[in-house]
């Protein structure tokens, strides 16, 4: 790994066993080298982007994941810089996507618990970037609160330069798209409201204009997929079809 900078978050490590049942939830991987090594797991997160077509990565498969996401590659490559630079063997890793596109939910706490167990069946660390302490940003509240209550499992990485500014410039880079988004909503409106009533006019129904929409790259206000409610709603009246 070639990330320059990394820092320790100050609080130590804190490890103790604890019964608890499995979790096999998560990719393993094959234990191999120095047993004296501390073990650990790499714990990655991301937002969905509905209107860019961004809504799902692969949970089973963390390599995959950063493929289909650059802020779940980034975490990834700070976790395993980390973990080679502080000595630990990461012996498995888990990604998460969010329900809503603009915070991290609840929802969360349940996969941190499959973790916790994991953890703790092979007394390992579970290492994340804290985006809300590294740079200010894309804090994730109910992710804080979980890991306040099982610290003794979590290690937060503290990303150095030039790290910290990649993720800025990730984050910054998004807001801009979402921006170029938001001002082009009008037109796309337009242009399918035009594409819909032809296609009524040809005596389509609702749920068949919908998939057509869809077919032809004709994108919703918010970019989710077309329904047939959403098409009477943009009709602007009750037709039926």
């Amino acid at each position: 790994m070639d990330l320059v900078s990394f820092a320790f978050d100050g609080k130590g490590l804190s490890r103790r066993r604890a019964h608890a049942g499995s979790a096999r939830d998560f990719p393993v991987f094959r234990e191999t080298g120095s047993c004296m090594k501390r073990k650990a797991i790499g714990f990655y997160w991301t937002l969905p982007v509905p209107w860019a077509g961004f809504t799902k990565v692969d949970t089973k498969d963390a390599a995959k994941a950063a493929g289909q996401s650059r802020t779940i590659a980034m975490q990834r490559k700070a976790v395993h810089g980390f973990a080679k630079s502080e000595g630990y063997q990461l012996i498995a890793e888990a990604t998460h996507i969010e329900v809503a596109p603009d915070r991290g939910g609840k929802e969360i706490a349940g996969e941190l618990t499959k973790l916790v167990a994991q953890a703790r069946d092979h007394d390992a660390q579970i290492l994340y970037v804290d985006f809300g302490e590294a740079i200010q940003q894309r804090s994730h509240q109910y992710l804080r609160l979980y890991v306040g209550d099982h610290e003794a499992h979590f290690t937060a990485i503290a990303l150095g330069w030039p790290a910290d500014e990649a993720f800025r410039s990730h984050f910054a880079s998004w807001r801009e798209r979402q921006a170029d988004w938001t001002k082009g909503k009008a037109g796309r409106i337009e242009k399918a409201r035009a594409r819909a009533d032809t296609l009524h006019g040809e005596g389509l129904a609702l749920g068949d204009i919908a998939l057509a929409l869809d077919g032809e790259g004709l994108r919703s206000a918010t970019g989710k997929s077309w329904t047939a409610e959403m098409v009477r709603k943009l009709f602007g009246s009750s037709k039926d079809g």
